[in-house]
């Protein structure tokens, strides 16, 4: 098995980025071999793992200060072709979609002020 390494920083609380990620559905939507497995969820530790047909991993999201965070992700596989990019790819689309539901979120607390 080959292993490849990615890190992210993003402008998001730790804590809210991996509440987004640690929904069951999140991860299998942008990581390849993820569709029929149920990831193991440290929410303490802010992990999620998995480990399916030669493919196991993890990714963490590291508390970077204010409203800002790092998230690290580690795979192994046998998987032939340009995983890291694929990484990179997958954790832009995941912290894209993240920080575009918080901020729909926030809009639609402003606007319910009353």
């Amino acid at each position: 098995m080959t292993s490849y390494e990615y890190r992210a920083t993003v402008d998001m609380a730790a804590d809210e980025l991996f509440q987004f990620m640690a929904r069951p559905e999140s991860l299998p939507q942008h990581l390849p071999g993820l569709a029929d497995t149920t990831p193991g969820v440290d929410s303490g530790g802010r992990r999620i793992s998995w480990e399916e047909d030669g493919y196991r991993g993890e990714v963490v999201v590291i508390d970077d200060g204010p409203g800002r965070c790092q998230v690290a992700i580690a795979v192994k596989t046998d998987r032939e072709g340009d995983v890291r990019r694929e990484l990179e790819e997958a954790v832009a689309a995941l912290t894209h979609r993240a920080t575009g539901e918080a901020e729909s979120s926030s809009t639609a607390d402003e606007n319910n002020w009353y």
